[in-house]
């Protein structure tokens, strides 16, 4: 494998469910599909500063210079550029929180530039802000903004990355809320833009008295009088402050008020996006909504993210960071991002100015190219590339147009998954971080063993017995209906994997009297593997998964082969597929309505090329298949 990326292209035909009984739980949220969204795929080439955080934002350049480069992005000749490189969608400033009159006049530009990019053909996203607000201008503007300003428990305002002028504001509230109506109502309605995106969705309310009061509000309306006492003792909300940040990892995971402050944060998050997004939809079903959380790595960002309940919102979310790619020996990717955002119909945006960085995108992602370039003052650059760059490498445009031109590929490709990796909100909220942890190096064993699989919400995890095996890689909080929903799972046929502390508490950290799922082997669980065939199915419980002492995500454990064996014993017949290759090369398996297969590699390690990948597909038709290899590397197919 000299490249990259490789996808082979079979028309055959594959295993079915895998059991004929039904255990079917929500599924998750999807929101319609524009046609070009389908249709044409997704590259990205942005430059969403807007005027007013570049003049207040100080920097070497003065003001003409600023003025120079800012005027120089919005011509015709930079979008015809940018069509003929091949990008579709071009990210632009609308509105930074700075006050609308005060970036009124930029506004109205960026609407005219979105004239000009849609006369070529281009689609257009807009950036608009949600977390922070220029205060010095906005109180200006409208001095009863000064509520919506989030602050600490020490009564601090907080702003972002060092912008002290740039402060956090509660989008909950009531008067931000509806300024943020105002701003996606331009948008849409005057702008006419394809895309909203809204950035820094990652923390939620704080410790001022609307957010206070809110909390308080929220507990009476989640729990009775009743259950108040038993899950605190008392009943009385007037007094509850919301609790600091842990000063230890794991410290108030038990505490049932910081469990109740997570859950609260992330609800209105969700609430507040949910909000945006039908409104939008409702001025122009065609709109697409993207928000920025971050990327999915198994944690909440900034306490106040559940991917989750999130992103079924919209129609793409952000994942930012650094470029994917291998370093020291570990591979620092968004599949998690990939997989969690098909699961919800969602692309993902993220910086691909690479070529392992878009061919993992090629493979992972939903019809997605990311974000490989950015045009600030006209020219088109590598966006956050791993050295400095004064233009697109070539090889890069080519990727660009080979996600362009093979787009029939892209279209409607359903993920294969033969296992399925379950984790729920508290788990992820409250659970143990030793836990996370062995969750993390499971799920990166699977990807790197290259297992056709995909992550499982609990709180939508949909019907499972579209699953050959489900995985429970120390979940070790579940819900007593999600542990009835894997047990007739099992027993109706299906194959469980279950590691360390997977079942022994509840949804509220309390420990069970006998760990979830225990029942369904003979022989209490101990320090060694266990085996069962209970009902019509399988089970495996794997004692501990062994992982590196300073641990990251991305990080391989110690004896995945014993994971890898306990997920093929479980499946009982071989996966649909199975690749022979390094660690360093990944895949994913697909299918398109009319029978067409598609299984993309990706090498990680571009100093390293691949020869004799073996490839092993299951058929059920005795069917001749035809195969075809396809790479942005090679130049076309074979």
């Amino acid at each position: 494998m000299h490249r990259c990326l490789a996808t082979l292209a079979l028309g055959l035909a594959m295993f079915g469910r895998a059991y004929s009984e039904s255990t079917s739980l929500p599924e998750p949220p999807r929101q319609r599909r524009p046609a070009w969204w389908r249709d044409e795929g997704v590259v990205i080439a942005g430059s969403w500063v807007t005027l007013a955080y570049r003049l207040r934002g100080g920097g070497a350049d003065d003001y003409d210079a600023k003025m120079a480069a800012y005027r120089s992005e919005q011509t015709p000749e930079t979008a015809r550029r940018l069509k003929d490189l091949g990008f579709n969608l071009v990210m632009i400033p609308l509105y930074q929180g700075f006050g609308l009159a005060t970036e009124r006049a930029a506004m109205e530009d960026s609407k005219r530039f979105t004239e000009i990019c849609h006369k070529l053909g281009l689609r257009v996203g807009c950036y608009t802000f949600s977390g922070t607000i220029g205060y010095e201008t906005m109180l200006a503007e409208n001095p009863s903004a000064r509520d919506w300003l989030l602050k600490d428990q020490n009564g601090n305002y907080t702003f972002y990355n060092g912008r002290y002028y740039r402060r956090w504001a509660n989008r909950s509230h009531p008067g931000l809320r509806a300024h943020l109506r105002e701003v996606v109502r331009y948008a849409v309605q005057e702008a006419r833009v394809d895309l909203v995106h809204m950035d820094n969705y990652m923390f939620g309310p704080g410790y001022e008295p609307y957010s206070v009061d809110q909390f308080r509000q929220f507990l009476k309306k989640k729990y009775s009088p009743m259950e108040l006492v038993r899950r605190l003792g008392f009943s009385v909300t007037d007094f509850i402050e919301p609790p600091p940040s842990p000063p230890q990892p794991d410290r108030y995971n038990m505490d049932p008020v910081y469990q109740d402050w997570l859950d609260y944060r992330c609800e209105t998050q969700a609430d507040t996006y949910r909000e945006l997004a039908e409104y939008a939809r409702s001025l122009n079903p065609e709109i697409v909504m993207e928000c920025n959380p971050h990327g999915y790595y198994g944690r909440l960002n900034g306490g106040a993210v559940d991917h989750t309940r999130l992103i079924g919102w919209g129609g793409a979310f952000w994942d930012e960071g650094y470029p994917s790619r291998l370093e020291d020996g570990r591979i620092i990717t968004r599949f998690r991002s990939h997989k969690l955002g098909r699961a919800f119909g969602n692309m993902v945006f993220q910086y691909t100015p690479t070529r392992v960085s878009m061919a993992e995108s090629m493979a992972n992602n939903l019809q997605s190219l990311g974000c490989p370039a950015w045009f600030a003052g006209g020219e088109v650059k590598p966006m956050v590339p791993p050295r400095p760059a004064d233009r697109l490498d070539e090889r890069v445009i080519e990727y660009i147009r080979f996600f362009r031109r093979e787009q029939r590929y892209y279209r409607d490709a359903e993920e294969i998954a033969d296992v399925g990796v379950l984790n729920t909100f508290a788990n992820t909220a409250y659970g143990p971080s030793a836990a996370r942890e062995s969750l993390a190096a499971f799920e990166q064993t699977l990807y790197q063993g290259k297992v056709p699989f995909t992550l499982v919400p609990g709180r939508y995890p949909g019907d499972l017995s579209r699953f050959r095996v489900l995985v429970l890689a120390d979940v070790a909080l579940i819900s007593d209906s999600l542990v009835g929903a894997v047990r007739d799972y099992v027993m109706q046929g299906g194959r469980l994997v279950l590691t360390g502390q997977a079942g022994v508490y509840d949804e509220s950290h309390h420990r069970r009297k006998a760990r979830g799922l225990a029942d369904l082997f003979p022989e209490p669980l101990g320090d060694k593997i266990s085996r069962a065939t209970p009902g019509k199915g399988r089970a495996v419980y794997v004692p501990r998964v062994v992982v590196p002492e300073k641990f990251e995500v991305g990080m391989l454990p110690e004896k995945r082969t014993e994971l890898l064996d306990a997920v093929r014993w479980a499946a009982g017949q071989p996966l649909a597929v199975t690749v022979t290759a390094p660690e360093t090369v990944t895949m994913c398996l697909y299918r398109q309505p009319g029978g067409r297969r598609l299984l993309h590699l990706v090498n990680y390690d571009e100093e390293h090329p691949v020869e004799r990948v073996e490839i092993r597909l299951q058929l059920q038709s005795e069917r001749r298949a035809t195969v075809s290899v396809l790479s942005p590397d090679s130049g076309g197919s074979q």
